[in-house]
């Protein structure tokens, strides 16, 4: 089967290989696997309530390992899903629950100090070793917006004790929201990336901090240039923040991206074009060039010096800006998507039929793709199991039709 794949790429651009297995599930978080696992957040029904599963499937066979029933999560916040030092963590409104992987037992938990004021927002951060990172969002008087209200508190807890807080001097929310993206706290490597943003009487200001999860310590502050359109996106890959300034001029880009060290905050290199940061591999990395908030052409840079490598476009049906991709070997892992039968001026009326294909990061040529799921959307990015033998592409598809089931699918990489 694999070599028939092969032969068939000099031939038929639009190769598509059928799913190695498929399971009726609909993820609400980002998969995780390990190399015998894959775990999904979710329901195996269409109809959502507040009391999801955590599941545990066997990577190689697709069947049901163990199945959790997780505390209930009323909040808008989107759970999260978290593999730290052994242990496969949920997290719910008010805390952190863990497993042991293989066997589903409770194993260790983490409960949220119990909410006495006017928390609003509630949002965790990540877990590190035994410490567990959340922030509460609350109301403080005075101000004529919501945003400028709240007052942000940030906690590092271990043994249900919190061992250091921080509150920053700023009025906000967690978290910045910014053109059609959203920069997320995340714990990464030990230290706590934390983007909020400042209501002050000039106006709003976008800041990044980073604190280090252990000890609580700020280990340095920075604020986003509010020149010439101020931040569009900030992403975190390894030990680098790609930081992207939104600008075009009259005849050429504008814009800005720069690398920053997670550790330091130092500035590595910056590149002018208008665009953000979508995956880097070890040498390299990947970037999206905007033709006015669409288009699929990309640039690629070198990882160390921000050097131009080279560019090209792919072939993508869907032509809004690209989501959730994935850089493995060689190939470039993208969701698609075609939108049939639209009302006018009524999205939600649409047929959404989508699928992944894989690209080659020289060319930008597709190299094959996954089969078109009807009425569906790929919210979470596509993952790759190196870990496995052999080599697996898995995503979730959620459909929009009630009577369809959502999938998780596995597909054996040619």
């Amino acid at each position: 089967m694999t070599s028939f794949h092969v032969l068939a790429y000099g031939n038929n651009p639009e190769t598509i290989i059928q799913p190695e297995w498929s399971a009726n599930l609909e993820a609400n978080s980002e998969l995780i696997t390990t190399d015998k696992q894959l775990f999904v957040i979710g329901n195996q029904k269409s109809v959502k309530d507040f009391s999801e599963n955590l599941s545990a499937i066997d990577i190689a066979s697709g069947k049901l390992q163990w199945q959790n029933l997780l505390p209930a999560n009323h909040s808008s916040e989107r759970r999260k899903l978290f593999l730290e030092n052994g242990t496969i963590y949920a997290s719910y409104d008010d805390g952190i629950v863990g497993f042991e992987p293989k066997t589903g037992s409770p194993k260790s938990s983490f409960q949220y100090e119990k909410r006495v004021d006017q928390s609003i927002f509630r949002k965790t951060m990540g877990i590190y070793q035994d410490i567990a990172v959340y922030g509460d969002s609350k109301l403080s008087n005075g101000g004529n917006d919501n945003s400028s209200r709240n007052r942000i508190w940030i906690f590092g807890i271990s043994n249900h004790k919190t061992i250091w807080s921080y509150k920053p001097k700023a009025n906000g929310l967690i978290g910045i929201s910014v053109a059609h993206d959203f920069i997320e706290p995340i714990v990464q490597n030990g230290l706590l990336f934390l983007p909020n943003f400042n209501d002050t009487p000039s106006g709003r200001i976008e800041q990044f901090t980073v604190i280090d999860v252990t000890s609580g310590k700020v280990l340095w502050k920075w604020e986003a240039p509010q020149e010439p359109d101020g931040l569009w996106s900030a992403k975190i890959f390894g030990d680098t923040i790609y930081t992207s300034v939104f600008g075009n001029g009259d005849m050429q880009p504008s814009g800005i991206i720069r690398a920053i060290d997670l550790k330091t905050g130092k500035e590595k290199w910056s590149y002018v074009i208008t665009g953000k940061v979508k995956a880097v591999s070890d040498r390299e990395v990947l970037v999206w060039q905007s033709e006015g908030n669409v288009g699929n052409n990309f640039v690629v840079l070198d990882k160390e010096t921000g050097k131009f490598s080279r560019k090209f476009k792919l072939p993508r049906v869907y032509y809004n800006e690209p989501e959730n991709l994935t850089w493995s070997d060689g190939l470039i892992y993208a969701p698609d998507m075609e939108i049939k039968n639209a009302t006018f001026g009524f999205y939600g009326s649409a047929d959404n039929n989508s699928w992944v294909s894989a690209f080659d990061d020289k060319s930008g040529k597709l190299v094959w793709r996954t089969p078109t799921l009807l009425n569906s959307h790929i919210y979470h990015a596509a993952i790759i199991s190196k870990a496995s033998s052999p080599k697996r592409l898995i995503f979730a598809s959620s459909f929009s039709r009630a009577e369809n089931s959502s999938k998780v699918q596995s597909f054996l990489i040619p």
